[in-house]
């Protein structure tokens, strides 16, 4: 989707005739350029007084080396790339970071010392969720700015993948890797954003922060992240945040500062005239008048500024809803082997000392691995073959994490520790009856001891009571496929085929695609062991 005021793309002519040394093709490749180049330095930084110098060192490079590019159509990937250097490059010089402001203290007025967050919530008058997604952005790594700060362009619809992976040096599946690392620790923060800014504040955060200056990091965020994801409270407080791509979709670009603008055209024109009179011999026609009218482009260029309604949040959030869903790549995994009915389901003995796990549930072998279902039908049955679901009560323990449980705080679903010390309510959460599946009985829904059904909404696993509703079935419903070890299984979603069950860096519940690593398929495998209550 593109951005409400998307700069059009260079023209390969332009670009053609820009590199040839034509004076006018050069100004309207930088009036086309320069947004984007100050978004991405600028949420790469996020240092306001770094972003300056930096745009204009891009900006200059990219012209000092028009001549020798060699594929004008490549231009923008080229273009970002250089951008991308230069951050990497004045992080390696070092520089004095601009600190944000406290969570509590918001300004009301624009300030030149202000990072770049408070520039996008002051100059695109955001609120809401699309405001505490830009504050999120302050809760990470400076390292993870960078790809954030790509992937940013590319959900406005600034950038492509392709783009994306040729300016980070990448290839498209490791590009993918990172983009979703940085997605899941942005998701993180934005729950660690509503955690310390809910008022009343919940007394054991608070608690927790008695040592915390205000100023947040990647490092607090890591802290907080652990007693929210533990914490019912602050985790039940998150439970509608919308996706942040939802959030991004057509979301305007920060408008580049008259005042930059003014300086990287004057540059420009002050290179472009002593190349013309040192070629030339004669002076250039002046561009003053040219510069000015430049300027007041880029200045006046109006700003889409984000509604501050729960009735545009949710449409935005149902728009990426509906149209997401990629698949994951290469052929279907095989049908998880069906569970023995006679299969033990005797709680663990009060006995049993902490350390020890449940026994994985006993699984013949299956002889049958079905067809691909079309990616074109997602509603379609996916292929499972009578005899292959679940049934009964039972806990489903973690390949990667061997000591935490798929289970549930509050209405969200979360991997967390259970042992045969844990307290009743803890054990009872980690518990689920495996039923036919609600939308296709080839497939299985999970139930918890209060009746409520493990589904997802807006690609998070929730548990709610069933409405009735057809697509409440659908979400309701998964299908079993191989694990990535021996005797795990995988819950693929029925109604967005490829999309898995599996738990994120924070062990909150979320259904994924595939990024095509080990890691991901360790994270969407689970053990079927007896049931903890």
């Amino acid at each position: 989707m593109r951005s409400q005021d998307r700069q059009e793309r260079p023209d390969t002519a332009v670009v053609t005739a820009a590199r040839a040394g034509n004076r006018q093709a050069t100004e309207q490749l930088v009036r086309d350029c320069l947004p984007l180049v100050y978004n991405i330095v600028g949420r790469a930084l996020d240092g306001h007084s770094d972003v300056d110098d930096v745009v204009q060192e891009t900006m200059m490079r990219v012209l000092d080396g028009l001549p020798g590019l060699k594929q004008p159509d490549r231009f923008r990937s080229w273009l970002v790339a250089i951008a991308v250097r230069q951050i990497r490059d004045r992080w390696r010089r070092g520089r004095t970071p601009l600190t944000a402001e406290p969570l509590e203290e918001n300004a009301h007025e624009s300030d030149p010392g202000a990072d770049f967050s408070d520039l996008t919530i002051l100059r695109l008058a955001l609120s809401g969720q699309r405001r505490e997604a830009v504050e999120a952005t302050r809760w990470l790594e400076e390292e993870e700015r960078e790809v954030l700060a790509l992937w940013w362009m590319e959900s406005v619809g600034e950038l492509t993948r392709g783009e994306l992976s040729e300016a980070c040096g990448l290839t498209p599946q490791h590009a993918a890797v990172r983009v979703q690392r940085v997605k899941e620790r942005l998701e993180t923060a934005r729950t660690v954003v509503r955690a310390v800014t809910a008022s009343p504040r919940c007394p054991d955060l608070a608690a927790v922060l008695t040592s915390w200056d205000g100023r947040p990091s990647g490092l607090w965020r890591k802290r907080l992240a652990r007693h929210v994801r533990d914490c019912p409270r602050c985790l039940s407080s998150s439970s509608d945040l919308i996706p942040a791509e939802g959030l991004l979709a057509g979301l305007a670009l920060v408008p580049v500062p008259a005042g930059l603008a003014g300086l990287v055209l004057a540059r420009v024109l002050a290179a472009g005239s002593a190349e013309a009179t040192a070629g030339a011999g004669t002076p250039t026609v002046s561009g003053a008048s040219r510069t000015a009218r430049t300027i007041g482009k880029l200045a006046a260029k109006p700003v889409a500024t984000a509604a501050a309604g729960a009735v545009t949040l949710a449409a935005a959030g149902v728009a990426w809803y509906t149209a997401a869903g990629p698949h994951e790549p290469g052929p279907r995994p095989a049908v998880a082997a069906p569970l023995s009915p006679a299969a033990s389901s005797a709680p663990p003995s009060p006995g049993t000392p902490a350390s020890r796990t449940p026994t994985p549930t006993s699984t013949p072998t299956s002889t049958s691995t079905p067809p691909s279902p079309s990616p074109s039908t997602p509603t379609s049955a996916p292929a499972t073959t009578a005899g292959t679901r679940f049934a009964g009560r039972h806990a489903l323990r973690s390949v990667d994490n061997p000591g935490d449980y798929l289970s549930q705080s509050g209405r969200l679903g979360v991997l967390r520790p259970v042992g045969a010390t844990s307290s009743a309510a803890t054990r009872q959460a980690a518990t689920f009856t495996f039923v036919p599946g609600l939308a296709d009985p080839r497939c299985t829904s999970l139930r918890d001891a209060t009746g409520r059904y493990l589904r997802h909404y807006a690609f998070r696993i929730k548990l709610d009571t069933d409405d009735g509703s057809a697509i409440f079935r659908k979400d309701a419903t998964f299908c079993p496929r191989k694990g990535s070890t021996a005797g795990s299984v995988s819950l693929e979603s029925y109604n967005y085929p490829g999309r898995y069950l599996r738990h994120r860096d924070d062990l909150q519940l979320w259904i994924d695609p595939s990024d095509g690593t080990a890691a991901y398929r360790a994270s969407r495998s689970f053990v079927l062991v007896e049931p903890w209550s």
